[in-house]
């Protein structure tokens, strides 16, 4: 079976990656260059079903492609701010039928719930993964916080603000930002460290003691949260996720860090052990690959099929973040 991926290039790369399968053809291209355009195109043309990466309510380039080829198989995931945007195409009248009749899937229930308040059908399906780390370095010596902000233009969705409220207020600890575009530099003080992009954040990580993620929306579960957990960092997260810490104001961040940051100082911080088994138990790419696999197999046998995930809803949703 041909399956064409499509959408956010890094998560569809790890998709590939992870998707090999006897019996399964799995096909990526990235589509910024007339090449990719073409390959991805003669792809779909052949393919059994299409899988795109990021949820709309309008018609893109690629759902167009799809339904002049009468592509009937065609499964939409839902990842996060693409909510936001499709709030706005409803907003302004650009609603597609079409693809409302189209197989939708949410990266966790809370975004579930989003969607299907969109007025569309849509099914929780387990997607996000990381790999577990062989060897986990211990936590530095230097307490210091690490964050991603993507640049300037989606400062505040990121938590520009929050992240330069809480440094502020915590000059004696290193904030280190990456993702910035280049050129780009907020004002901010100097303990706040702005860094550029970078494909790999396992060094980040490693350096790091606590990762914050202040986002103003998300999709409830992120690929930085695991991956950062799978490095046993400690985690502060706007949304309840298992072994992070949920915190949404300045105060009840900077409340968190000084409380970690004491039992750094004391020697008492460890790595987090809880994050580590969480990942390797419930995110691990080899359940992912297994539930995908199960579930398009059923939907290309049925034609048309949205069963059940072979995850249950519960097993997500009773992994809730311990009290601390």
């Amino acid at each position: 079976m041909r399956v064409v991926l499509h959408g956010l290039p890094y998560f569809c790369a790890k998709l590939q990656e992870i998707l090999r399968d006897e019996g399964w053809d799995v096909r990526f291209h990235p589509s910024h260059s007339l090449r990719g355009l073409f390959k991805l195109t003669l792809d779909l043309a052949h393919s059994d079903l299409a899988f795109t990466w990021g949820g709309r309510v309008s018609m893109g380039m690629f759902l167009w492609a799809a339904r002049l080829l009468r592509k009937r198989n065609i499964v939409i995931l839902w990842c996060g701010s693409d909510v936001l945007y499709a709030k706005a195409d409803l907003e302004a009248g650009r609603r597609s039928s079409w693809i409302a009749e189209k197989i939708h899937w949410a990266v966790s229930p809370v975004l579930t719930e989003e969607v299907r308040a969109l007025g569309l059908e849509c099914e929780f399906v387990q997607t996000s993964f990381t790999d577990s780390v062989r060897n986990v370095v211990p936590l530095p010596e230097k307490f210091s916080v690490l964050a991603f902000v993507p640049g300037l233009q989606k400062g505040t969705l990121y938590g520009l603000d929050h992240i330069q409220a809480v440094a502020s207020l915590m000059p004696d600890v290193e904030f280190k930002t990456v993702g910035w575009l280049e050129g780009e530099r907020p004002i901010g003080p100097p303990n706040l460290k702005i860094l550029g992009r970078s494909e790999d954040l396992t060094p980040f990580y490693q350096q790091a003691t606590v990762v914050w993620r202040p986002v103003q929306h998300d999709a409830g579960v992120s690929f930085m949260v695991l991956e950062a957990l799978a490095q046993g960092r400690h985690v502060i997260y706007s949304y309840p996720f298992p072994e992070c810490v949920q915190a949404t104001t300045v105060e009840r961040v900077h409340q968190e860090l000084r409380r970690l940051q004491a039992l750094h100082a004391a020697g008492n911080l460890h790595l987090n052990q809880a994050g580590i088994k969480i990942v390797a138990e419930v995110f691990s790419p080899e359940k992912v690959r297994a539930t995908l696999l199960y579930k398009w197999n059923q939907i290309l046998c049925s034609g048309r099929a949205n069963p059940e995930s072979l995850l249950e809803k519960q097993e997500f949703r009773d992994s809730s973040p311990v009290s601390r």
